[in-house]
């Protein structure tokens, strides 16, 4: 895909009554060398969430997914029967993750990593794992790990028509 930027500006909260954490993305960046996503969780709960699983330190899920259509109950689908396409996971994040959010906090950041994204194909961001540092709130499943319901299609080169 060529260079491009997107407003997004979704906020998408889980669960989708009583939320626990919003996941934010607010702009997508497709660079040169490769992409970027401004983004935020917040946790709306009365426990903190340790980001990361606490027994794989270097194990974070921050990053994109490409799909060939921007059909949800596709991605329902694929994520149960365990066929979500590759994370092509964040490389950088500025500033770090914490290690946990508290309640009532707000992480906002900016994840990018190197490498092409094919025009036409739609991105959802991943965000997590989130692991509760309590006891969840009702309806939520511990560790969480988020896929955007929201997805963006990236803008395909011209073909020169000569």
């Amino acid at each position: 895909a060529p260079p491009q930027t997107a407003q997004l500006d979704w906020k998408e909260p889980y669960p989708s009554t009583n939320p626990a954490l919003v996941f934010g993305v607010s702009q997508f960046t497709v660079t040169r060398d490769g992409w970027n996503a401004d983004i935020s969780v917040e946790n709306t709960s009365k426990i903190g969430w340790v980001v990361g699983d606490p027994r794989f330190p270097s194990y974070r899920e921050f990053g994109v997914l490409l799909f060939p259509n921007d059909d949800l109950k596709e991605l329902e689908r694929r994520s149960r029967d365990g066929e979500v396409p590759g994370l092509r996971a964040a490389t950088s994040t500025t500033p770090a993750l914490p290690e946990t959010i508290g309640p009532g906090e707000i992480w906002r950041g900016t994840i990018a990593a190197p490498g092409a994204l094919a025009g036409g194909l739609w991105v959802r961001i991943a965000f997590g794992p989130f692991s509760a540092d309590g006891k969840p709130p009702e309806g939520v499943q511990t560790p969480v790990v988020w896929y955007t319901d929201h997805a963006h299609q990236l803008v395909q080169v011209e073909e020169d028509p000569a």
